[in-house]
């Protein structure tokens, strides 16, 4: 009887640890799938970690490629040679002249614009003839830096009058002659014009009739 009585007890915690063996397997088998869970977490994490990483350094070396290709490109520009264009020689010669009049009258213009350049002396002759009996001369001009000279010299080759411009002012000056008919204003004139390192313009104009 004593001996049934213990194998009946026996069958009862038999049955009863069958439920709580389950159990506490299936509480050790989650807590092992959480395990592997969360290692595969870090393991993502880890992984987006270093495409993050490799992300910003192949932007630092892009970024890095075009700085270097900007300079190298700024050195190319700033050692590159001048390309020189070749520009056919003006129509206009270094000193523009325009005559004109009739038989009993002349006209002559001269001017230039200058930007630094120097001219050696320039003549151009011009005559008074004996019919006409007034002569005009006109010089206006500017120069800031440098100067020109307009010389009228008379038909005996002495100096009539000198005009030079400079930077202290600008010109405007006229003269008007009334000639006789036995004049040292009579026969070929001179003007000289010459201009030294100047920048700025002048215009002389001349009369007769």
């Amino acid at each position: 009887m004593k001996k049934r009585n213990i194998l009946a007890l026996v069958f009862i915690f038999s049955l009863l640890a069958i439920p709580f063996s389950y159990t506490w397997g299936q509480e050790k088998l989650t807590k092992e799938q959480e395990k592997e869970i969360k290692a595969q977490k870090d393991e993502q994490k880890a992984q987006e970690r270093e495409l993050m990483e490799l992300q910003e350094t192949m932007n630092r070396e892009k970024e890095a490629h075009y700085k270097k290709a900007a300079e190298l490109y700024r050195v190319r520009e700033s050692t590159r040679r001048p390309e020189y264009i070749t520009i056919p020689s003006p129509v206009i010669p270094a000193i523009s002249w325009t005559t004109g009049g009739s038989e009993n009258s002349f006209s002559l213009s001269l001017r230039k614009s200058f930007n630094g350049e120097s001219l050696t002396t320039k003549t151009t002759s011009f005559s008074v003839d004996d019919d006409q009996s007034k002569l005009r001369f006109s010089v206006s001009g500017r120069c800031d830096e440098g100067s020109i000279t307009v010389n009228f010299i008379l038909p005996s080759g002495k100096s009539f009058t000198k005009i030079q411009i400079d930077s202290s002012a600008d010109i405007e000056w006229s003269q008007s002659l009334t000639m006789e008919k036995e004049s040292i204003y009579k026969g070929q004139w001179k003007v000289e014009v010459k201009a030294v390192k100047a920048k700025g313009k002048y215009q002389a104009n001349i009369r007769s009739y």
